[in-house]
């Protein structure tokens, strides 16, 4: 750290301040020699004199002290961890378990001192620790390199160790990120490359939904390796009946089949239906030779009418999102050419109705008497005061035509369903709506999944909500422009999963029949396997009105007839069950509480999906972690050379040391150990003065 005094003005005025100190101590001390102090004190009064009045001369010109410190960043070294289950299914597990903490802990203990280094595990999610139990069922090397270039962007991150067998099942591929990095990766190979004998059901493709009465499609995919000659078996039952087989015949070392087949869905309700392939001799693995799929058979399809004001960009991304369900069958007119039977349809999405342009006074009218559901989107073509007439639980007060950019800011103790991770990510980060702009009032059974974020200043008034009247329930997107959020999903995450899913989610809400009992509950049909189970639920009292005061319980039943008690914890006006996450199976559950007027009882059941993606490919590939090296300019080693690894990062010379330097500007006159200075000075001339009799 160094320091200097700067000054804006001319030397010579600095010059003349120790002139004007000067001076004034030899009028004092040299030409008034009446006091008859010893020459000795003389002088050194008059040189605490010179310097006060000096220094007090220069503080008038403003001058400042430039501080210049620097700081030194070790370089960072990140080594990430490969935690998916597949590390542990070859030769490697005795190392895994024996010799990589006794690794880790070397490269610490070695390189410590001279780098900063930081431990990830990453499968299914990257967390940063050094202990890993290799039990994720998903692969994803592309998240770990993001988070890692985005939490180390613009530091001194000086490289990458990554330890993996480079088989990914999550994720984009790891080279699409690799040429983004600005840092070498050392890849260490772990796993067999070696192809085994195995049959592998690799994927299964069928509908979440089918309805009661039809046939639904199934396609299997068949992975067969090195089983040339040999002979199988494919079979499909549900509740223990055969209800589908085809004979198998092998016929090279490396062999897909794809397998068509239809079942017909004779039931309602959720179905389960395995599928196995019959093993051979010799195979090293038999989990992945059967699979489940669960099928949620309906009674019927919903027919959705998308209706719209005019041409927007709004309406393809509305359509699209609920073609992403099998449950709906949307259809979408204008206005001015709708003549269909408004019976017909199970509900309706109203972009921009009704319009100062076109009222819609049939339309509005039937189905406010039919009490059919709506979903109402706003725009700058909204008839604001035909909307407020209707009461269907949000109006705008105030409305002169301008409209606002509003950001959604999402309400996490949203109660009507329930919302995902992914679906949190995605409202953290979406592009604003135009929003109609106003004083918007709602009524006390009105819930907002999402406020208006009006620049940084969060508010109450809704963005999207929905809304339960007596007899029918209403949904409003306050804004137009929600193409831009399908968009921006695919951005974000390559595809449309998640809004598709937020529009699904609130249309299946809004056309559900009216729940009109005082006890309801808020659940998914599907988890996957690596995800918590949630439940949310609301009590209502004969006013209709949400209490929280009795206490909720659940009984999960699994298919094997285990049984899992739990109670519901109190989140505002709603109830809210989180229980972490189920094996793959079939569940039933039966939810109950006594409000005191009698016990109240609902039923349900959901499937957790199992995740087998690391049974599916159990043949390591270096080929993928020896290009992550080459493309980043690092080094790929086997395990056994692991501790090489070490004294090749201390050799490198692009991994230094970098020194940033600070310069720091401050006021002299703000400088407080320079004022104690002159006060002492002065303090000690006065009273040396006056020790001596002077005055």
């Amino acid at each position: 750290m160094g320091f200097q005094i700067i000054s804006g003005s001319p030397i010579w005025l600095t010059i003349l301040c120790a002139l004007l100190g000067a001076g004034v101590a030899a009028i004092l001390y040299f030409r008034n020699t009446s006091s008859g102090f010893p020459r000795s004190l003389v002088i050194f009064l008059a040189i605490l004199r010179f310097v006060t009045f000096t220094l007090i001369s220069f503080l008038v010109l403003s001058p400042m002290v430039r501080v210049i410190s620097r700081d030194v960043e070790k370089p960072s070294i990140v080594i990430g961890i490969d935690n998916s289950n597949s590390m542990i299914k070859g030769k490697d597990s005795v190392f895994l378990s024996d010799r990589l903490p006794e690794f880790l802990s070397k490269i610490k203990s070695d390189i410590g001192n001279q780098y900063d280094v930081k431990f990830f595990v990453f499968g299914q999610n990257v967390v940063e620790s050094d202990t890993a139990d290799f039990s994720d069922g998903k692969t994803d090397i592309s998240s770990l390199l993001s988070v890692v270039n985005s939490r180390y962007y613009n530091r001194n991150l000086g490289a990458m160790i990554l330890l993996s067998d480079g088989i990914y099942n999550s994720g984009e591929n790891p080279l699409y990120q690799v040429r983004n990095l600005t840092f070498p990766v050392f890849t260490v190979k772990f796993g067999d490359t070696t192809v085994n004998r195995d049959l592998i059901i690799s994927k299964v493709n069928h509908n979440r939904y089918a309805y009661k009465g039809n046939q639904f499609p199934v396609e299997v995919l068949v992975h067969a390796r090195e089983a040339a000659g040999e002979s199988t078996r494919l079979v499909v039952t549900s509740e223990g009946e055969e209800i589908f087989s085809r004979n198998i015949s092998v016929s090279s070392g490396n062999q897909v089949f794809t397998i068509p087949l239809l079942i017909e869905a004779k039931e309602s309700g959720l179905k389960k239906y395995r599928i196995v392939v019959e093993n051979i001799s010799g195979e090293i693995s038999l989990e992945n030779n059967a699979r489940d799929i669960f099928v949620e058979v309906k009674e019927m399809r919903q027919k959705i009418a998308v209706v719209a004001n005019s041409p927007h960009p709004d309406l393809a991304a509305l359509k699209r999102a609920l073609e992403y369900s099998n449950n709906f069958e949307a259809e979408m007119f204008f206005v001015d050419n709708f003549t269909a039977n408004i019976a017909d349809y199970s509900l309706y999405v109203l972009h921009q109705l009704p319009s100062a342009s076109n009222q819609s006074t049939r339309l509005m009218d039937e189905l406010t008497r039919l009490k059919i559901p709506a979903l109402f989107i706003l725009g700058s073509q909204t008839d604001i005061p035909r909307l407020n007439r209707m009461q269907a639980g949000v109006s705008l007060v105030g409305h002169n035509n301008s409209s606002n950019e509003a950001l959604p800011a999402l309400n996490r103790n949203f109660p009507l369903f329930i919302i995902t991770e992914q679906m949190e990510n995605l409202f953290a980060d979406l592009p604003p709506l135009v929003s109609p702009f106003g004083n918007y009032q709602i009524s006390n059974a009105t819930y907002s999944l999402a406020h208006q974020k009006i620049g940084q200043l969060k508010t109450e008034l809704p963005l999207v909500a929905f809304a339960q009247t007596a007899d029918v329930r209403y949904g409003f997107i306050a804004g137009e422009g929600i193409w831009k959020w399908r968009m921006h999903d695919f951005a974000a995450n390559g595809n449309h999963y998640t809004f598709d899913d937020f529009v699904v989610k609130s249309v299946q809400y809004l056309s559900q029949q009216t729940e009109k009992g005082k006890f309801r509950v808020f659940w998914n049909n599907y988890y996957a396997e690596n995800d918590p189970v949630e439940f949310s639920a609301r009590l209502y009292n004969d006013s209709d009105q949400p209490i929280t005061g009795p206490e909720v319980s659940i009984i999960i039943t699994s298919e094997q007839g285990k049984e899992f008690n739990y109670s519901f914890s109190i989140n505002d006006e709603s109830y809210h069950l989180q229980i972490g996450s189920l094996p793959a199976g079939l569940y039933s559950f039966r939810a109950e509480t006594d409000p005191g007027t009698g016990v109240l009882v609902k039923t349900g059941n959901f499937v957790v999906t199992s995740l087998i993606l690391e049974d599916v490919n159990t043949v390591a590939d270096h080929r993928l972690l020896d290009a992550i090296a080459s493309e980043t300019g690092g080094i790929s080693f086997f395990q056994d050379e692991i501790d090489k690894i070490s004294e090749t990062i201390r050799n490198r010379d692009d991994i230094k040391p970098v020194v940033y330097s600070k310069r720091r500007y401050t006021d002299l006159v703000d400088f407080y150990p320079l004022l104690i200075l002159l006060i002492l000075m002065m303090g000690v001339e006065w009273f040396l003065r006056k020790y001596s009799g002077s005055y």
